[in-house]
């Protein structure tokens, strides 16, 4: 089976195959797991994907659509966060990106990285990668194999952030502050990550690992190792199912 992607939420990893996508979200150290068949993007992003540099735009749509109550949660807890550091409703943060978006993302960065530090998001990130790890490398699922493998990932979605966030600071420096900056930064990057340049990509993706294993992943603990394991195992199970049922009789 082909791993196509794995998230991890607040209590869950889930992990994407050709047909479907399996969610194990953990509660009162019991494991429940529930599979879906893969949505089909729409018209407008399937258009967009094909054109190189609007395709990213295509993304944003998707995530927006698929993961609106990841997002949304987001920012309910970096709202959250500025009302604890004391700041008004008018918002320091988005007076400070008006002002300078460099420093604006970077603080966006630093609190998302916050975010997922305090919370076990770091920990089941942790073990969505390392279970990915042993997956592909056709390793036996267990814990003992599974704590042997890095919290970092050549294919985390943080080597994404981390070219578009490259691409800005470059751009920024001959270009200036603006908006179009921004979002030629956001198309620059997204085209790095999907034609992998082999320098470029290189230098990515160093920094990229740096950021995981410092801001974006935690240590996991064996029930987080374990939620992954049941994500992939399920998965398997079922995109196995269907290649069974699809192979001719002879």
């Amino acid at each position: 089976m082909e791993i196509y992607g794995g998230r991890a939420g607040f209590n869950s990893v889930s992990f994407t195959g050709e047909r479907y996508y399996a969610v194990s979200e953990i509660k009162n150290n019991e494991i429940t797991t529930y599979i879906k068949p893969k949505k089909e993007g729409g018209k407008i992003t399937d258009i967009l994907s094909r054109i190189p540099f609007a395709r990213s735009y295509s993304l944003f749509i998707e995530l927006i659509i698929n993961r609106w109550k990841q997002l949304l949660s987001t920012f309910i807890i970096l709202f959250l966060f500025e009302k604890v550091l004391n700041m008004e409703s008018n918002s320091i943060f988005l007076t400070v990106f008006s002002n300078n978006s460099l420093l604006g993302l970077s603080s966006f960065l630093v609190l998302v990285s916050l975010v997922i530090k305090i919370t076990p998001i770091g920990k089941l990130h942790g073990a969505e990668h390392m279970c990915a790890h042993a997956y592909t490398k056709n390793l036996n699922l267990t814990l003992e194999t599974e704590k042997d493998q890095p919290r970092t990932h050549k294919d985390c979605g943080t080597n994404f952030i981390t070219s578009i966030f490259i691409c800005f600071l470059m751009l920024q420096m001959v270009f200036g502050d603006s908006v179009w900056v921004i979002l030629l930064s956001w198309s620059i990057g997204y085209e790095l990550w999907k034609c992998k340049p082999k320098i470029a990509w290189d230098i990515v993706v160093v920094i990229g690992k740096a950021a995981q294993y410092l801001l974006f992943t935690s240590k996991p603990k064996e029930k987080h190792i374990l939620v992954a394991i049941e994500a992939i195992k399920k998965l398997e199970e079922k995109e196995s199912e269907i290649t069974i049922k699809r192979t001719p009789k002879i």
